[in-house]
């Protein structure tokens, strides 16, 4: 009938639903109420309760587990005193059956073959018992179990609908249990990760401080020696004061790196010009030195960032131009666009450049270009510049295509 008309209209109601096929209206309270439920034991009581009302039973219990181990575990009951239910085991028991068959059984209690299970349910006031398994995925998550006071009648339509329920009940419960694990998982990574970065800080400051003393040692041996040490002597003493200083720089980069990674950022209205001073007062012998012209914006910029981050970027990238320029570098220029939802820094020279062929590699951990060799330094400079750029929504790159010099930029997301 409803196919002969031009259009059809079938306003959407629970009560009309329930009136025209109970099956599907029951379905459907399931469902919403499984897509709500992120706790197993809640969903497990609830999707229980509704099996009951379908069946008209007082009494049930769910089992969990893993069939193959040969036993399942009470995770929710209702109705009864679980005690003495609180396992199950399969082999040759009627739940067992229930579940190496995935189908719905239903018998008398004093036809269970457990003799002991059968007058244990006795007891507690059964005379039948009906097994549903729950399926999700063509796996076995557990039954379903239900205690009837006196035989009842079973109709086709509400084993298949009972069938149904259980099937759902599983998915979602299955789900619910993954995710369980996946939080679990995720806390045991946070504390791992925790562990290790305490770790690193730890072996950092550690192998800092007895770095720092050798340096000093090294230096205080040159200065009280004087004339007395022959050269070679004078020569391995530099050496081990530049090594020394070698290891304090790593392990101070590294605390730094992974503070850059780490650390809670603490955003701020921060004004560019403010922070570029400092980092020219820092340089000014090194600049000086150099005969390197420092360039800073000349209207003031505000920027929302960790003032210490920022400045440690912008810092990183001025030390490794002075660093890496060459003999040639006579500026050093930091800009900065406005662009859309981010901000653009960018920290240019007119040094010798870096190769096309390394523009994407430069911000690897400890990779160094060619043209650095023989300049002191850690490897790590730049790959900070990038993980502070990414903890403020933004990325850190090499501008390609520069013949002479080099121009780095980051970008910095204008909102958290």
């Amino acid at each position: 009938m409803l196919f002969n008309q031009r259009l059809v209209t079938v306003p959407f109601s629970s009560k009309a639903l329930d009136r025209r096929n109970h099956e599907l209206s029951v379905l459907l309270e399931l469902s919403n109420f499984l897509s709500t439920c992120t706790d197993l034991e809640t969903l497990l009581h609830g999707g229980l309760e509704m099996v009951r009302r379908q069946f008209g039973l007082k009494a049930g219990r769910i089992y969990l587990g893993e069939p193959e181990e040969g036993f399942l575990y009470l995770a929710a009951h209702q109705g009864l005193e679980p005690d003495g239910l609180e396992t199950l085991e399969l082999e040759g028991t009627f739940s067992g059956k229930a579940a190496a068959t995935r189908s719905f059984l239903a018998m008398r209690v004093e036809d269970i073959e457990d003799k002991q299970r059968s007058a244990l349910l006795t007891r507690k006031g059964f005379v039948m018992v009906i097994c549903l398994p729950l399926i999700t995925r063509d796996r076995v998550l557990g039954v379903m179990n239900l205690n009837a006071p006196e035989m009842i009648h079973l109709e086709m339509a509400t084993v298949d609908l009972g069938m149904v329920m259980c099937n759902l009940i599983a998915t979602s419960a299955e789900s619910v249990i993954q995710a369980q694990e996946l939080m679990e998982k995720a806390d045991m990574l946070e504390e791992q990760k925790k562990a290790v970065q305490f770790f690193a800080y730890t072996a950092c400051h550690d192998m800092k401080s007895p770095a720092a003393g050798v340096h000093g040692l090294a230096r205080l041996l040159l200065a009280r020696s004087g004339d007395r040490m022959n050269p070679k002597d004078r020569e391995v003493c530099r050496q081990i004061e530049k090594a020394s200083a070698r290891i304090e720089n790593l392990a101070g980069e590294i605390n730094g790196y992974i503070w850059a990674k780490e650390s809670a950022l603490d955003r701020e209205e921060v004004e560019l010009g403010e922070v570029l001073a400092e980092i020219a007062a820092e340089q000014a012998g090194r600049l000086e030195k150099a005969g390197v012209v420092f360039e800073t914006p000349p209207e003031p910029v505000w920027i929302l960032a960790d003032r210490l981050a920022l400045g440690r970027a912008l810092d990183n990238l001025v030390d490794n131009a002075l660093k890496y320029g060459g003999p040639e570098l006579s500026r050093i220029r930091v800009s900065c666009q406005d662009k859309d939802s981010q901000w653009v820094l960018c920290v240019e020279d007119d040094g010798v450049g870096i190769p096309d062929e390394l523009a994407k590699k430069v911000f690897t951990l400890f990779k160094r270009a060619a043209t650095s060799q023989g300049t002191e330094g850690t490897g790590l400079g730049l790959a900070i510049v990038q993980e502070i750029a990414r903890r403020h929504g933004g990325r850190a790159w090499l501008e390609p295509g520069q013949g002479s010099g080099a121009s780095f930029c980051l970008s910095l997301a204008k909102a958290p």
